[in-house]
């Protein structure tokens, strides 16, 4: 009787916690990025990003594989001065592109950077 209580308690706390979690040492842990940002107003922007659970991996990983394609049709509209230099690790690799907002690509790279992040990307006002 003793055993099926204590097999009981460990399947309990193994349900427990959050969908979300990922575990230590995946994706999340292996992503800091150090952002500066041009453009967007007199004087250039620094930031660090890091990926603590809760950010948008797949939408990271989008937006750094978007900035580095440059053979992807995009419309040709203008959307603004801001670039974004991007350095750092991204699931443990490195990386180093530059997000401008030259056309439409560049507009979605750019906003899905810091969307991945729940954060507004700065923009010249």
């Amino acid at each position: 009787m003793r055993l099926l209580a204590v097999v009981l308690m460990a399947l309990a706390f193994a349900a427990c916690g959050d969908d979300d979690e990922q575990e230590a040492g995946g994706p999340a842990d292996a992503t800091r990025l150090q952002v500066e940002i041009t453009g967007a107003g007199a004087k250039p922007v620094e930031m660090q990003l890091v990926c603590s659970g809760r950010c948008d991996i797949e939408q990271l990983r989008s937006a750094i594989a978007g900035a580095k394609d440059k053979d992807r049709a995009c419309t040709m509209q203008y959307g603004g001065p801001e670039k974004a230099h991007v350095t750092g690790t991204v699931d443990g690799k490195p990386v180093d592109v530059t997000i401008d907002r030259a056309d439409g690509c560049g507009i979605a790279d750019y906003e899905a950077l810091f969307a991945a992040f729940g954060r507004e990307p700065p923009l010249a006002r």
